[in-house]
């Protein structure tokens, strides 16, 4: 006799498992019911919640098993397999928390990488003699210090950002603050903030910057800018290679003052153009600082300059030099020439420097130049540092600077003595 059997397949108990329920036209209609109802239970487990459809599937066999539909055997059966899928169920969902937690983690730990936190402390004792040729007074002798602290980002694959907060002095020239006013707090200012962008679309090695930067030019020393002057406005650099020289042209626009007018180029500002070359350990390059509606005896400034430095072979010495003109001098006579000459050197921990340097009375912009070093003057400027330990060291500089005023001469000489410390 041929048996005709249904089979029913349900996939259930939160699992991939499929169950078949074997029915055959001799099954008991009860037993058919029982099947079909134990089928629909898992089915609706199925479509549940994890955690819920093993609770109700627990409910469901108690019933069953106390009213007799299903046997010992087969509770203690189907409670087995919900229990299993139940903590399978338990297995995973613990295993995808975990993963998101690491992901999210990863994630908040790339962006921490992204972003660099710098800065250095300066504590200065700094002294300063003038001899006016008939008497030598002790102008100065007091304690400075500067802080600065920035952070910089990585904003991602083309982009990058930067702010620096730093001890405020209202000069350009310098973030020096004076040990003074009976321990009141001092002001802090922003001597960077900008936005550095490599678009891919110019192959990634130009650089457009906007806000307040660091100095984008190439130079040798700070005959034409000091070393805390930092511009404000809009520059685009480039860097690329050519027969084993680096080329680095760069060009920008920087605003000096509003002067109230509806069109930038009649603020006060300064534009500039160079073009720089290294290969091996020698620097070369020429520089265009212009200077416009100043608002000044001279209203224009063209300053040319032309820079130089390389390393002396087998030795720890560089040598480097520059020379400027302004060829917008303000009156006939006037000497619109500066140039220097230096060499510096690293012997271990030590650093040692020296530079002669002439500056013209017309040559380079005072409001901008070197402030330790006297405006239309020649003298010289010596340093040396020790590093006492990783990213500490105590340095001295010392600056003779003479020049005449109204026949008379004037001789200025400044020290000082520094403790520098980098983090």
């Amino acid at each position: 006799m041929i048996m005709k059997y249904s089979q029913t397949t349900v996939w259930g108990l939160g699992s991939a498992r499929p169950c078949f329920f074997l029915l055959n036209e001799d099954t008991p209609l009860k037993i058919k019911s029982t099947s079909l109802l134990i089928a629909g239970a898992l089915f609706g487990a199925a479509v549940m919640p994890a955690q819920a459809s093993n609770e109700a599937m627990m409910d469901l066999l108690k019933v069953l098993h106390q009213k007799g539909t299903i046997s010992d055997s087969d509770y203690d059966l189907l409670s087995n397999a919900a229990a299993a899928d139940k903590e399978a169920g338990d297995h995973v969902a613990m295993q995808v928390e975990k993963a998101t937690k690491k992901t999210s983690s990863l994630k908040a730990l790339e962006w921490a990488e992204r972003i660099k936190i710098k800065g250095d402390m300066r504590f200065r004792h700094e002294t300063e003699n003038v001899d006016n040729g008939i008497s030598s007074t002790n102008d100065e002798d007091r304690l400075r210090i500067r802080a600065r602290i920035g952070a910089y980002a990585q904003v991602n694959d083309t982009t990058k950002a930067g702010i620096r907060l730093v001890t405020a002095s209202g000069s350009a020239t310098s973030t020096n603050l004076s040990l003074e006013n009976n321990f009141a707090s001092t002001d802090v200012g922003i001597d960077l903030g900008y936005i550095d962008w490599a678009p891919t679309m110019l192959g990634g090695n130009t650089n457009i910057v906007v806000g307040k930067m660091k100095k984008q030019w190439q130079s040798v020393n700070d005959v034409i800018w000091d070393g805390d002057t930092n511009p404000e406005g809009a520059m685009i650099k480039s860097k690329f290679k050519v027969n084993g020289i680096t080329l680095l042209p760069s060009a920008g626009y920087y605003v000096l003052d509003d002067n109230g007018n509806d069109s930038f180029k009649d603020d006060s500002h300064v534009g500039h153009a160079q073009l720089a070359a290294k290969f091996g350990k020698t620097k070369l390059g020429v520089s265009y600082y212009g200077f416009e509606n100043m608002n000044t005896v001279s209203e224009e400034e063209r300053m040319f300059e032309i820079f130089g430095e390389t390393a002396i072979p087998s030795t720890p010495v560089t040598v480097y030099a520059s020379w400027v003109n302004n060829s917008n001098a303000d009156a006939p006579g006037d000497d619109d020439n500066a140039y220097s000459i230096g060499a510096k050197a690293k012997l271990g921990d030590f650093k040692l420097g020296y530079e002669y340097r002439d500056l013209g009375v017309n040559a380079v912009n005072d409001n901008f130049d070197n402030s330790d070093f006297l405006s239309d003057s020649e003298g010289s400027i010596f340093k040396a540092s020790y590093a006492i330990d990783k990213n500490f060291s105590v340095g001295a500089t010392y600056y003779t600077s003479e020049t005449n005023i109204n026949g008379s001469d004037l001789e200025v000489d400044l020290l000082h003595l520094d403790l520098k410390a980098k983090f």
